[in-house]
C-alpha cells in the first residue's frame, strides 16, 4: 500500500528571520544603518537641477577617459588572444 501524500500548510513560522539580529556583531561594520535604511525619509536638497545635471555631466567627463581604457584593454587582451591561438 502506498501512503497518501501529506497535504502541506504553512502554520507561518520564520527558521531564518532577515531582520539583521542574524549578522553577528563583528559584522555590523559592513552594514551600517542596516535598520536605519528602512526609516530614512528623504530629505530635500538645495541643490537645484541645474547644478545636479552639471554634477551628473562632470561625473560622465570624468569616467569616460576610464572606461575607455578598461575598453582599449580589452581589446589588446582580445587581439592578443586572437594572435595566439591562430
Amino acid at each position: 500500500m502506498k501512503k497518501k501524500k501529506e497535504k502541506w500548510v504553512d502554520d507561518g513560522r520564520t527558521i531564518a528571520p532577515m531582520t539583521g539580529e542574524e549578522i553577528p556583531s563583528m559584522s555590523r561594520g559592513f552594514f551600517p544603518g542596516h535598520e536605519r535604511k528602512r526609516n530614512r525619509k528623504r530629505v530635500k536638497s538645495d541643490i537645484t537641477r541645474k547644478e545636479r545635471n552639471a554634477m551628473i555631466r562632470a561625473f560622465f567627463i570624468v569616467m569616460l577617459p576610464r572606461l575607455l581604457i578598461v575598453l582599449g584593454c580589452f581589446a589588446l587582451v582580445g587581439l592578443l588572444m586572437y594572435f595566439w591561438l591562430i
